[in-house]
């Protein structure tokens, strides 16, 4: 028999480069025994046979990915590396891919392989979660968060407003990369996004597979910023694809469609969180803390101030900056002051409160909240969506103001 030495270096390099740092880590387990994503079986499978490769079990891998494509023939990436083993056990080592002549096809399923594999050898650390969730509502039973440089979508559920993390799956982000500016530049967003509805894949070409769910893209800090386009979903893939490429989709996130479908269980329509990132860089629980307990501090302050009937400092929290309901800064002092003129007293309270730190943005928070506003002459109970930042000279501030989605199945 030939040495299948050379696949350690040529079928799949990254295999040696992570090796050791995949004897280090401890990957997140699933809630009970079997994963909630069914794409994990099959992307545990493939694992497997990589590893019987890096190991030079040669047979055993071999058994691996015969099965898996037994069980799964529409995982192109393992028919590939299959048809790969198949040609160096012959003889003929012509690099990853070798078994097929198209490039860019061969270029795109080893993008996946490296995606993959590199969240097999870099998993999560146990304990730690994204940065973003500093608080979750009681009507939040879930969030969701992309890492798009992974290619990879985790689901986490709400306990006592703390994120934990429950399930992952592999997913495929924009053609073009990420950080979406404009209509039609086939990018995915970063940011702190919400689910607006869903789609059953009956209503719905058979591109989108099981269904859709919409975003609120372009949200209130991307029309700040002057970004433009729409339709940025999360949805299934089209029959016969048990996968696309990590780059592939117009700007949506698309991912397997039994993972779809059973990630929609998880998902409340007006309610679950999609924050879409470049890269999670996860933290230890206590910094979320932290931070949390510090925009508490702040809101709780700004209720105080209102309360007050002391427009400077009420309108202390607003940023120069600031923009909502068609006004500006000076319009919106100059509104408040006569309002708050006006009054014997307020009595603000706030409830179902989420807090997210927005991914790409430094010291950025989205605050979604019930408001139920009472004073002498007016009451009213609203959902509101604030966007706090952290200012040159150390103060938080409001820089958007404005009604928060709120949409029910």
């Amino acid at each position: 028999m030939p040495s299948l030495r050379p696949l350690l270096s040529i079928l799949l390099p990254m295999v040696v480069l992570t090796s050791v740092a995949q004897a280090h880590v401890h990957p997140i387990e699933p809630i009970d025994d079997s994963p909630l994503m069914a794409s994990r079986t099959y992307e545990q499978q493939l694992i497997d046979a990589l590893d019987g490769i890096r190991e030079q079990r040669w047979d055993e891998a071999m058994v691996q990915l015969e099965q898996l494509i037994e069980r799964n023939p529409t995982f192109r990436l393992a028919q590939l590396v299959y048809a790969d083993l198949m040609l160096a056990r012959s003889g003929v080592v012509k690099g990853f891919g070798g078994a097929n002549g198209e490039a860019s096809v061969v270029a795109d399923l080893r993008d996946e392989a490296l995606r993959r594999w590199t969240h097999h050898a870099a998993p999560p650390p146990n304990g730690k979660i994204p940065p973003y969730l500093l608080e979750l509502s009681d009507n939040q039973r879930n969030a969701i968060v992309v890492d798009q440089e992974r290619a990879r979508l985790y689901l986490l559920r709400n306990e006592g407003g703390r994120a934990v993390l429950m399930e992952n799956s592999y997913v495929s982000g924009g053609r073009n990369g990420m950080l979406k500016e404009v209509e039609g530049d086939q990018r995915t967003p970063i940011g702190v996004y919400f689910v607006l509805s869903h789609i059953p894949g009956s209503r719905l070409p058979p591109l989108y597979g099981w269904g859709a769910f919409p975003i609120n893209y372009p949200n209130e800090w991307d029309r700040h910023l002057g970004r433009t386009g729409f339709g940025i979903w999360l949805h299934g893939n089209p029959d016969g694809n048990f996968s696309r490429p990590p780059q592939d989709s117009d700007g949506c996130i698309t991912m397997y469609d039994r993972d779809i479908e059973a990630l929609a269980e998880f998902i409340q329509v007006g309610h679950t969180p999609v924050i879409i990132s470049e890269r999670i860089d996860w933290v230890d629980p206590q910094l979320v803390e932290t931070q949390r307990q510090e925009l508490r501090s702040v809101i709780d302050q700004w209720i105080t101030d209102w309360e007050s009937l002391d427009a400077d400092r009420y309108l202390a929290h607003y940023s120069p900056t600031f923009s909502a309901y068609g006004q500006d800064h000076a319009a919106w002092s100059s509104h408040k002051r006569r309002v708050n003129a006006a009054k014997r007293y307020i009595n603000v309270e706030l409830s179902d409160l989420s807090l997210f730190a927005y991914p790409g943005e430094r010291d950025l928070v989205v605050a979604t909240f019930v408001q139920a506003y009472r004073s002498s002459n007016f009451n009213s109970t609203s959902r509101k969506r604030q966007y706090w930042q952290r200012e040159a000279d150390g103060q938080w501030r409001i820089i958007y103001e404005g009604p928060g989605v709120w949409r029910d199945r």
